[in-house]
């Protein structure tokens, strides 16, 4: 099943006619709750559309990488399908952002989005395509934001078509069993070392993170002594990867 999730009634409002079904999720913590209720399954796949705030207007682009700035936690959608469209990151505030900078994006719900369906679904299985609406100021009407989603409709639909016909499953999950108690590592900083496998995987660096980890065992700092400890081993990698 092929679910569209929105962040506003208008956005949907120009997504007639597409596969799948269309969410309207709402901003803020309420995208999180309505995601958990749609039940979704390992199979389905998740096409996140929206506007977003950046440079220029009307633009659309397929985001490559989703950034929190609130916990820092970074999301990699496994775009496995050429669709044509240009590609950028995203970064998610909880806020309404006033002023934007030369290549960057921001929207207030992408990470929340991932960070609830990527528990379920594989990164290869989501897709996410903003459109600029505005540069931080000058915030469109509704009616201005369902036309600019629907100038875009055709991409969109080839994405979602891209999306669920691609075959075969990958495995983003490589990393030797217990690697969390052997670094000591919190349930949070698991979801970090979770968030760096699927990323090692949709990127073909696997063998990189399995090095470093045999890296540190070597040199003693693994099984770590405590969750600090697995702290500073993390981050050492995270700094490495990134």
């Amino acid at each position: 099943m092929l679910y569209i999730l929105t962040a506003l009634k208008c956005e949907a409002s120009a997504l007639a006619g597409l596969p799948g079904e269309v969410v309207v999720t709402g901003v803020g913590g309420c995208t999180i709750s309505t995601v958990s209720k749609i039940g979704l399954t390992p199979n389905d796949h998740v096409l996140n559309v929206g506007i977003c705030a950046g440079k220029d207007k009307g633009k659309g682009y397929l985001i490559n990488q989703v950034i929190s700035e609130v916990t820092g936690r970074r999301f990699y959608p496994d775009i496995l399908f050429d669709s044509g469209a240009d590609e950028m990151s995203i970064t998610t505030s909880s806020e309404v952002v006033t002023s934007v900078e030369d290549g960057m994006l921001y929207d207030m719900e992408s990470s929340l989005i991932c960070d609830a369906v990527l528990k379920v679904i594989p990164p290869s299985n989501l897709a996410i395509y903003k459109v600029v609406s505005d540069s931080g100021d000058n915030f469109p009407s509704k009616n201005e934001i369902t036309q600019l989603i629907r100038e875009h409709l055709d991409e969109i639909k080839k994405i979602a078509e891209l999306l669920t016909a691609k075959g075969g499953l990958k495995e983003y999950e490589f990393l030797p069993d217990g690697i969390f108690e052997e670094m000591r590592l919190t349930q949070y900083m698991r979801n970090e070392l979770k968030d760096l496998e699927h990323y090692c995987a949709a990127a073909g660096r696997e063998e990189e993170l399995l090095a470093l980890i045999d890296k540190m065992r070597k040199e003693e700092r693994l099984p770590a002594k405590d969750k600090k400890a697995g702290r500073e081993v993390l981050d050492e990698i995270c700094s490495y990867l990134r």
